[in-house]
């Protein structure tokens, strides 16, 4: 496995909508971490009436935790993906990440 650049992204408030609902943008935040990753495998979530693939990984890096905290969602190779859990176990941290189309994540950026 290589190591790669992760960009990490923040989620910032921008206003509200007409129904009072918080709108957010996704900023880059500057920082980066390095990244092991894995190989990639679909999930097929069966749930009644949501049939889509998604792809969940975990990325393993030597970084420390507190430069993950507050991030909504890193980059790696081009691609976005939002960040569900940060675990840190020993000398390694590893990042749940979850893989969207462009709708799910304009979704995940607006908080809903």
């Amino acid at each position: 496995m290589r190591w790669y650049r992760a960009l990490t992204y923040k989620r910032e408030q921008t206003g509200t909508d007409e129904t009072r609902n918080p709108v957010f943008k996704l900023v880059e935040t500057g920082n980066h971490i390095l990244v092991r990753t894995p190989p990639w495998m679909p999930v097929l979530d069966e749930t009644e009436g949501n049939r889509f693939n998604m792809v969940e990984r975990t990325f393993l890096t030597k970084s420390k935790p507190e430069p993950l905290e507050g991030v909504a969602a890193i980059k790696v190779r081009g691609v976005l993906y939002s960040v569900e859990s940060v675990t840190h176990e020993a000398p390694t941290v590893a990042v749940n990440v979850r893989r969207c189309t462009k709708d799910g994540w304009d979704d995940y950026v607006a908080g809903r």
